[in-house]
């Protein structure tokens, strides 16, 4: 559970909100015990108002003599004009009974970064605290077990859920950099959405408001209400999750901005110039193949990392314009087909396409005019649109929206053209999670940003995956918030 991230938002909520309206359960019961935690991936949204605000993301895995819990997520939340945004990253060890051995927390707090590692020891939890340039370390003192904050909710059933019981934990708080003294009682049986029975439980996570919990008998939590709905975190599929997070990354939203932020240090100046860029990144999964071509080549590093070289290609001048290398038509031929998201046949794209293109007749002539046209047409917003159709009517979108229509008007014009995403750098604020195009001109596949008005783009734009469809861009869930990036040469 991205538990953290909602104690934040809540205890910034509760200098509005003062009433707690918890119910209190009647069904009485005495749950199985839990031999251990549930393993896996489970994914979470985050809403408040009935409006999703942000996600989370949990992962338990067993380990020599207990287990690894993860946890990850990011919120953005908005109440009487003020905001409050954070993204984190918290991976806790811990014994079999669930009490915690050691950890380290990411943290971003409305922009602003910290790290936090620690581990027990006889006195209590020692932790080491980087925040704004500095490191200090500092002892929470105790001396019984403490918990980590996705170990709550598993507290109670580990111990048999008996209903009417009030179970009581110290809590390693890492936003505070403290420990919290949580009180668990277990309201009794419930059913809880699709009929699932679960066990209900409040506790007193946050000031002067009840947090009402629903899990099931396995021990996953199906959902998380503040003040009776205000603020929920619901329990999702993991396809559901990972699109989601794709797509509000590609979007750039509020929410995720600081959670899929790859840091640079320092960060590159003048992107938009740039040549050629040699980037080592980290957390780049094994199984995960980054893809060649368009001025790409990737490598393999023997320690985990993987090298990217970009080098914009600039087809020759003297190319011959049309006059290109002759290229298999069977090998073409998935890069001009209209597809459900890329509607290259539809009659208003095909008519688009011959008034923006008019009379040029070079293929390079052509491809300028339509990258620039698409980033002159379509205003830039955080908001994707539907489809090229509807982008074509609203003239704004984000850069999936305008990588969309841009494509759809190349196929339209018999230009090659493919759907592709990644990272890009902005000046003075590292990599950001972007989409793009290339095209197949002269003989050359070549990258072109119709958001940024670029033929070639520039060297900063590091390809991860190609082609449009959601199953594709979910790939991109799989390493959001884990990559870490260094420049090893830049022209």
């Amino acid at each position: 559970m991205p538990r953290t991230l909602v104690r934040i938002i809540v205890v910034f909520l509760v200098t509005f909100l003062l009433q707690s309206t918890a119910r209190a359960g009647d069904s009485r019961l005495s749950a199985p015990l839990l031999a251990k935690p549930p393993g896996g991936e489970r994914w979470f949204g985050i809403f408040m108002g009935g409006e999703r605000t942000g996600f989370g993301r949990q992962v338990i895995t067993a380990v020599d003599d207990g287990y690894e819990m993860t946890v990850e997520g990011s919120v953005r939340m908005v109440v009487l004009g003020f905001s409050r945004e954070a993204a984190s990253r918290e991976v806790y060890r811990v014994g079999r009974d669930l009490a915690l051995r050691s950890f380290r927390v990411e943290q971003v707090l409305d922009g602003t970064p910290q790290r936090l590692e620690g581990e027990t020891t006889p006195s209590g939890v020692k932790v080491w605290l980087e925040r704004g340039g500095s490191r200090r370390e500092k002892l929470l003192k105790t001396k019984g077990a403490v918990y980590p904050p996705p170990a709550l909710n598993l507290y109670p059933l580990m111990k048999g859920a008996v209903a009417g019981r009030r179970y009581k934990v110290t809590m390693l708080d890492v936003e505070g950099v403290s420990l919290k003294s949580v009180a668990i009682t277990v309201q009794g049986a419930d059913t809880a959405a699709g009929g699932i029975q679960a066990v209900h439980m409040v506790n007193d996570l946050y000031p002067m408001v009840d947090n009402e919990v629903w899990v099931d008998r396995d021990g996953n939590t199906l959902r998380e209400s503040v003040r009776d709905g205000l603020v929920e975190t619901v329990a999702e599929d993991g396809d559901a999750g990972r699109r989601f997070l794709a797509e509000a990354t590609l979007s750039r939203r509020d929410m995720i901005l600081d959670f899929s932020l790859v840091r640079l240090n320092p960060p590159l100046e003048r992107v938009r110039a740039l040549k050629s860029l040699v980037i080592n990144l980290e957390g780049i999964p094994r199984e995960m193949s980054l893809p060649d071509g368009g001025g790409q080549s990737v490598r393999r590093l023997g320690d985990g990392r993987v090298q990217v070289t970009v080098e914009p290609v600039v087809p020759s001048a003297t190319a011959g314009g049309d006059s290109a290398p002759a290229v298999d038509a069977a090998a073409l031929a998935p890069w001009l087909a209209p597809t459900d998201l890329l509607p290259a046949d539809h009659p208003e794209i095909v008519a688009t396409a011959r008034r923006v293109i008019g009379d040029e007749a070079s293929a390079r002539g052509r491809l300028a005019k339509l990258v620039t046209w698409v980033s002159s047409y379509v205003k830039d917003s955080v908001t994707d649109a539907p489809s090229p159709l509807d982008t074509l009517a609203s003239r704004t979108g984000n850069c999936q929206s305008h990588a969309r229509l841009f494509v759809s008007l190349a196929r339209a014009a018999g230009i090659p053209a493919r759907f592709v995403s990644g990272l890009v750098a902005l000046d003075g604020k590292g990599l950001l999670y972007h989409s793009w195009a290339e095209v197949l001109v002269d003989g050359a596949w070549q990258q072109v940003d119709p958001t940024f008005d670029q033929v070639p783009a520039d060297a900063s734009h590091v390809k991860l995956v190609e082609g449009e469809s959601p199953d594709r861009l979910a790939v991109i869930a799989a390493v959001v918030g884990r990559i870490r990036a260094r420049v090893v040469e830049m022209k």
